[in-house]
């Protein structure tokens, strides 16, 4: 079988989630169509991954007859677009093969958008939901928004951490906490600052030892300038393995998005056992991620708890527990069977692998 996934940036945690899908199935021929519609963060990870690498034309127009053209070119099975861009352009022209679509967040979830605008683009999605073959989801809760706007069929596929760690994080001083991706308004770096602010204040109060704050990432110039101005590091972007090797010399990862997909970034914060302070929002809750807080009083609090030993040994115990919850063999078991669940008037059946588990057993995995 041979899928052509198509983004709209080679970079990120979109990138993060395909590569550990490709990563998980190993027996399927995966390519890559990038769309560049703004700038990313290309630290040139994994491109090896793919049997090819395509890049699209800029203009829309230009673009879908050059994503036509491709999927006839490569003979590709399935067109599997991730995020809004990349699934309007997929689904609004006839491509010849059938497209499975994951939004990691639908657009209309954004909070810095008015209410007109939200209303508008849901209304785009469900207009393109039957010329939507599967929607694969990355968390429970966008699971049951496509159910709610009348996708079909809706498969939860679980995004994991990308490798294994080499390494497990240690209490020690300085506590270091860090959060990672790109600063822009859906990160929400204000409400860090104010996260920082708070802990500042509570540990002045407590007459306790600051904490020592860095943002992995890179992104809007007001607000890199923001958060070094309130005394928050700012890295720029780091290749992949130097963003893991830094989660795994830090001693708390903090989360502040205002909306999210099933970030990336979590998983491989759980994955070397870094204790998790996150803001509680629907998909978040949905996923059952350990540490979440809805106010900025109690993250700026929780974060501060961890100084105390035994309560950083339990975090520690359950980011761990988390991670193994998110297997590389659950995320196949469910990426197999959403790729069976295209109909089979549109593609053979007997080119998709048979969707198994190596271990233990799981109920079916199609939200409805």
């Amino acid at each position: 079988m041979r899928v052509l996934h198509v983004v709209e940036s080679f970079g990120g945690g979109v990138l993060s989630a395909v590569l550990s899908m490709v990563d998980a199935t190993p027996d399927i021929e995966h390519q890559l169509a990038i769309w560049h519609r703004r700038d990313h963060a290309d630290t040139g990870d994994e491109r090896a991954a793919f049997a090819a690498v395509h890049v699209l034309p800029g203009p829309p127009r230009r673009a879908a007859r050059g994503l036509r053209n491709l999927v006839r070119r490569v003979g590709a099975d399935l067109v599997h677009a991730h995020s809004s861009y990349a699934g309007v352009l997929a689904r609004s022209c006839d491509l010849g093969a059938p497209v499975a679509y994951s939004p990691h967040c639908f657009a209309f979830e954004r909070t810095d958008l008015s209410a007109v605008s939200r209303t508008a683009i849901r209304e785009v999605e469900r207009s393109l939901v039957r010329r939507t073959d599967v929607l694969v989801a990355c968390s429970p809760h966008e699971g049951s928004l496509g159910a709610e706007l009348g996708f079909r069929r809706v498969v939860t596929v679980p995004n994991r951490a990308l490798h294994p760690p080499q390494v497990r994080v240690r209490r020690g001083e300085p506590f270091r906490v860090v959060t990672v991706g790109r600063v822009t308004e859906q990160k929400d770096w204000r409400h860090l600052v104010e996260v920082k602010r708070e802990a500042d204040r509570q540990a002045a109060a407590r007459g306790a030892a600051g904490l020592h704050w860095e943002w992995l990432g890179s992104g809007d110039t007001e607000g890199e300038d923001a958060l070094r101005t309130a005394g928050v590091e700012v890295s720029g972007w780091l290749p992949r393995t130097e963003v893991v090797a830094r989660l795994g010399a830090a001693q708390a990862y903090v989360h502040t998005a205002a909306w999210e997909g099933a970030p990336v970034s979590i998983l491989e914060a759980a994955a070397v056992g870094l204790p998790i302070v996150a803001r509680a929002i629907p998909t978040l809750v949905s996923d059952d991620v350990p540490g979440l807080e809805p106010t900025v009083e109690g993250q700026a609090e929780r974060l501060l708890d961890l100084h105390e030993p035994l309560a950083w040994a339990r975090a520690h115990r359950r980011s761990l527990a988390f991670s193994t919850d998110h297997s590389v063999s659950l995320q196949r078991y469910r990426l197999t069977t959403a790729y069976r669940h295209v109909p089979a008037s549109v593609r053979n059946p007997r080119e998709i692998p048979r969707a198994r588990m190596d271990h233990g057993s799981y109920s079916d995995a199609l939200v409805r």
